[in-house]
């Protein structure tokens, strides 16, 4: 057994055989409203920089350059309509998905310049209507939820259309309007939220279905209109479940394991502006704290192996304008470590 999965006893693909799941403890948070404003997705770059993909109120948004100290440091990215997503390559360039412009754009941090643009409108193959979630595949494509076309594409990085899969409705395989993709690091097995089929499916690296869980309602397991997907180094799935205001986490078979329905904090930039208002502090400190804590409709999580804080996954918290940051607390397990699945079911207490 190794703490944090940093062991070598590990089952199929490099995967653990099983976790020993510790705990997953609220951390901080990062971003107050005039910074991270409507948080949409956030990439972790090095040297504890961070970006956070913003909306703006109607149409528009920014990629927000802050840090570990909370601090704003600037933003670039310009001429969205509604972006998305945005994730990294080896080079911390950026790429943005827009619903609005059907295009995919390349960021250059360091001085902000556009690197490239990609997408036509349409419903050929290679082109987009409404792109959504987006992730590189373990062969290091980029797979698009092109999501008003219920597909799912694959490009290279610079655009080149390789495959797709899916189609318009609710049989398995199918989709009314997905929206997120992750991937697994194991495998390659492709995870997508079917956002008006309020559900969670599940494909191998070609495309091929192997399952689906979820439908639509507010109980474990179930689904209100289903965003970002991530999945974890361990492969655990999550899932931005917006109209129910949480993130859920299931194992690799889609077995429910948890819920985060939101532990904030005020962060330092948030303490800093309150403090600076008689009238706002006023308004903090007759508030009822336990609404101020909650995710209200959660778009993406992130995860990062930091070798300074641990496993964290960080979660867009759209609607409250900022990050809220959990650490998971897992130890891996061989199949030594740990009894063989039962056969049929047991009732115990521990």
């Amino acid at each position: 057994m190794s703490e944090n999965g940093n062991g070598s006893m590990n089952g199929t693909n490099g995967r653990p055989h099983a976790l020993l799941r510790a705990g997953f403890p609220f951390y901080t948070t990062l971003g107050m409203r005039r910074v991270t404003t409507y948080p949409m997705d956030i990439v972790i770059g090095n040297e504890d920089r961070l970006y956070v993909l913003n909306r703006t109120d109607g149409q528009g948004g920014q990629i927000r350059r802050i840090n570990w100290d909370d601090d704003d440091l600037d933003i670039f990215g310009s001429d969205f309509v509604w972006p998305v997503q945005m994730i990294r390559d080896a080079d911390e360039n950026v790429y943005v998905s827009d619903e609005g412009n059907h295009t995919i754009t390349v960021w250059r941090p360091s001085d902000g310049e556009l690197l490239d643009t990609w997408g036509t409108h349409g419903s050929d193959p290679g082109q987009l209507n409404r792109p959504s979630g987006i992730a590189w595949d373990n062969d290091g494509n980029m797979l698009v939820v092109d999501a008003q076309n219920h597909r799912v594409q694959k490009f290279t990085s610079s655009g080149g259309y390789i495959s797709g899969f899916g189609e318009f409705g609710s049989d398995d395989g199918q989709f009314n309007y997905p929206w997120g993709v992750g991937i697994d690091p194991h495998d390659g097995s492709i995870y997508v939220s079917d956002w008006r089929n309020d559900r969670l499916q599940k494909f191998d690296a070609d495309g091929e279905h192997i399952w689906t869980v979820g439908s639509s309602g507010e109980d474990i397991g179930e689904f209100n209109r289903p965003a970002g997907v991530t999945v974890d180094r361990h492969g655990d799935v999550y899932v931005a479940d917006r109209g129910n205001h949480r993130v859920q986490q299931f194992d690799l078979n889609g077995r429910y394991v948890d819920r985060f329905i939101g532990d904030g904090i005020l962060s330092k930039s948030g303490r800093i502006y309150i403090s600076s208002s008689t009238t706002v502090l006023r308004n903090r400190e007759s508030a009822q704290l336990e609404v101020t804590r909650r995710l209200r409709g959660p778009a993406m999580m992130r995860f990062d192996n930091d070798p300074k804080r641990g496993d964290l996954m960080y979660i867009a918290d759209f609607g409250c304008h900022r990050i809220q940051v959990y650490r998971k607390e897992a130890y891996e397990l061989s199949a030594e470590d740990i009894a063989p699945v039962p056969s049929a079911p047991t009732l115990y207490t521990v």
